[in-house]
């Protein structure tokens, strides 16, 4: 999928230049930029992701005679969804806070009707299991969602951060 910016880019640049887009995630973009699977030599030239290249594949880059520059230019948002019938809500938006999402995710919580959650959501009537869904591949998503975690509920959050965690 195109986006607006890559045809205003590609517009305006004095070169020629053709930009596509992949949604494969940031630590997948990091290596095809340093080419970890081809011998250093870069399966593209322009990547964009929401975490910062590592030390160790900037010192790759480099070593294979090559330069590259961060440049900050947006900011992203996670969400976190939930399959929780609208009939079981009462009416009323469900409620997490940090902490809670900290119990679902690291599993100390697994079910939608446990006393923490129904605290927060008293119209809430359902029952099933919580099934937790999460990326497993490196993504900035997940680095930015476990730093998430880690700030809001220390305390309870003891998976750790980074773009690919232990589950």
């Amino acid at each position: 999928a195109r986006t607006d910016l890559m045809d205003i880019i590609e517009e305006r640049t004095k070169g020629p230049v053709h930009l596509t887009y992949r949604a494969v995630g940031s630590s997948t973009g990091q290596k095809e930029f340093l080419g970890a699977s081809n011998g250093n030599m870069a399966l593209n030239h322009f990547g964009s992701g929401d975490i910062p290249m590592t030390q160790s594949r900037y010192d790759a880059v480099v070593a294979a005679g090559r330069s590259m520059v961060h440049v900050p230019f947006a900011l992203g948002a996670i969400g976190v969804f939930h399959s929780v019938p609208t009939a079981n809500l009462g009416g009323a938006p469900l409620d997490l806070t940090g902490c809670l999402l900290a119990k679902i995710f690291s599993r100390q919580i697994t079910m939608w009707n446990d006393a923490e959650i129904l605290a927060l959501n008293p119209s809430l009537t359902y029952t099933g299991e919580i099934k937790v869904v999460h990326r497993v591949r490196g993504s900035s998503s997940t680095a930015g969602f476990t730093e998430y975690m880690e700030g809001a509920c220390p305390a309870v959050w003891t998976l750790g951060t980074g773009s690919t965690i232990d589950w």
